[in-house]
């Protein structure tokens, strides 16, 4: 027999002696109200242990993921509606009335749980091999507040001898107090700046420093005599490889002599040489030997490593030596090429360009699209820029995202196209940090390359120990890599489409400089503590979501609304009252309705 007849028919005897009772009684006054009590009394005590089920018709929308993570406020996840989750089961151990419920792998949840076609987030937000997981959902972003602390930070991984370590970035100080910003190495301070109270202030710091190989500065922040934060800046410097400059110049102006001077104190070996009338040149030898520059051939730039012009000398030279330049590119030469009119001359190459009006020309603020690197103003009114195409990349671009500085391949070479005509105004401006950084990242990238046998990548850039790392190797030939981190030999596994490429996976296990070994070749690599630079990441995060959630909420992916048939439970509150409300009669009409 199932539990529901029991109680149905336990109730119906109680019924029965309950109504027994009421007519037994010798006073019949109010005999039928008592009798309808006792009726309503036991009914709502059955239906308070058997529940009523009923069907109806409810819309259904596709469901939502609230995703709390770094950075939230409590305010922000009090207000929340629905259900909250986390990906990380610490990060509000103390906040458990919150009812924050837990995720462990957020791959697993959505294919889990495939009604859901949003996913909120809220605070800094996820890392991006989480976001690729949301690639088909739409996101909204409910970003925290910038973090304090340095959000932003950048500086040479390896410098040659004699190069200045240059370190710039931002500082976000949330404090009602001045932060002192300084640079600590070799047991004293190197370089330092103030970062007024409540504001956000670039900074920038360089030294040179004196040791070969590893080292590790540290940017310090002190409010007083406390330190606020200490984050590591980790560096090495090799041994230096002489870089051979030629500079063509159409006639000297101020930013052709305020390189030739930067690259003769960085000890670059330069050949200088400009254009004094038709056919009549002066030249300079800057940590070089003399040489013939009266014509521009296949021997002459054989020996250089970047050839500097400006597109009036490309178009005033022979065709002869534009020829020689160009297959010097091809043969692994940089080439750096200044455009400095609004449209092309007759025999200069045709670089797409455009020119915006001067009424609406501000100062230039510009940044380096895959180094990270930010500079201060440019005060001075840019009004070329550069278009870009498939095979041109920008390499810096403008805080409204108009290129100034192209770069495209060219055989072996690369051919660096730059609008910027004046920033040597870093200079006059004391910015020497900044013109330091700049430059060193032209040259850097257009500079000759060593032919090696092989190449690594590491993924993420920024190692963190306790997290994992990829290493894709890309080899000269299909042979397999002898590959080793910290000389525990790893196994890696071919690219099927690219058999020269192979990649490894490892987990990082010591923080501070380690080991990686590709066929006897070593490279050092610097794995972070957890804790190290989280204002920066936190920052990084930021503008990661933003950005993506931008895009997604522009893909509009609609929310389907359904009608769908439900079973409901009727709310057990009304038998209680019901058996309330009876038993109350009952006692009252014994006690004083009958006397």
């Amino acid at each position: 027999m199932k539990f529901n007849e029991i109680v149905f028919i336990v109730c119906a005897i109680l019924l029965l002696l309950l109504i027994f009772k009421e007519v037994r009684r010798a006073s019949k006054v109010n005999l039928i109200w008592r009798i309808l009590a006792s009726v309503l009394l036991v009914v709502s005590f059955a239906l308070l242990i058997v529940p009523i089920n009923y069907q109806t018709t409810k819309e259904h929308t596709d469901a939502e993921l609230n995703l709390i993570t770094e950075g939230t406020d409590v305010d922000t996840i009090v207000k929340i509606k629905g259900e909250k989750y986390d990906l990380d089961s610490n990060q509000f151990l103390t906040q458990k009335r919150l009812k924050i419920k837990h995720i462990e792998d957020l791959a697993y949840y959505l294919q889990e749980n495939n009604d859901i076609k949003k996913v909120n987030i809220y605070g800094y937000g996820l890392d991006e091999q989480q976001l690729k997981q949301l690639e088909s959902y739409q996101v909204s972003f409910h970003p925290a507040a910038v973090p304090g602390g340095v959000i932003s930070a950048s500086w040479q991984k390896k410098i040659r001898e004699t190069e200045s370590l240059n370190v710039a970035g931002i500082y976000h100080n949330t404090s009602n107090t001045a932060i002192k910003l300084k640079l600590y190495g070799l047991g004293t301070d190197l370089d330092s700046s103030i970062v007024k109270a409540n504001s956000k202030s670039n900074f920038s710091f360089s030294n040179q420093p004196k040791q070969a190989g590893k080292a590790t500065y540290q940017l310090i922040a002190l409010k007083g005599k406390d330190t606020v934060t200490a984050e590591k800046v980790p560096f090495e410097v090799v041994a230096k490889q002489p870089i051979q400059v030629l500079i063509l110049a159409s006639f000297p102006d101020f930013e052709y002599k305020f390189l030739k001077n930067w690259l003769y104190e960085k000890q670059y070996q330069v050949v200088f040489r400009s254009q004094i009338s038709k056919g009549k040149y002066s030249s300079d030898f800057l940590n070089a030997t003399s040489v013939d520059v009266s014509r521009i051939n296949a021997a002459l730039l054989k020996k250089m490593d970047v050839l500097v012009i400006d597109e009036d000398e490309m178009s005033a030279i022979s065709p002869i030596e534009r020829i020689s330049i160009n297959e010097a590119v091809s043969n692994g030469m940089g080439l750096i090429l200044r455009l400095t009119n609004p449209k092309p001359n007759a025999n200069s190459p045709k670089y797409g360009r455009y020119e915006i009006p001067s009424a609406t020309a501000t100062a230039l603020n510009i940044s380096a699209v895959k180094e990270n690197l930010r500079f201060n103003e440019l005060p001075f009114p840019q009004t070329l820029f550069l278009e870009t195409s498939e095979n041109e990349q920008p390499l810096f671009k403008s805080a409204t995202g108009k290129s100034v500085v192209n770069v495209q391949l060219n055989g072996m070479g690369k051919v660096l196209v730059s609008s910027l005509s004046a920033t040597y105004q870093w200079e006059l401006a004391g910015k020497k940090t900044d013109y330091a950084l700049f430059w060193s990242s032209i040259f850097l990238n257009a500079s000759r390359k060593d032919l090696k046998n092989h190449s690594v990548e590491l993924i993420p850039q920024f190692l963190q120990m306790g997290n994992s790392t990829r290493i894709v190797t890309t080899l000269g030939d299909t042979k397999v890599p002898n590959l080793a981190f910290n000389d525990i030999k790893l196994n890696p596994k071919q690219n099927m489409e690219l058999p020269f490429k192979w990649d490894a996976v490892f987990w990082l296990t010591n923080s501070g400089w380690n080991t990686l070994t590709v066929n006897n070749a070593i490279e050092n690599v610097f794995v972070y503590d957890e804790l190290d630079w989280a204002n920066l990441k936190n920052a990084n995060k930021l503008n990661l979501n933003s950005n993506f959630s931008t895009r997604k909420l522009a893909e509009e992916i609609n929310l389907k609304v359904t009608e769908q048939e439900v079973t409901e439970e009727l709310s057990k509150w009304w038998f209680y009252v019901i058996f309330i409300v009876a038993a109350a009669f009952l006692w009252y009409e014994q006690r004083f309705l009958a006397n």
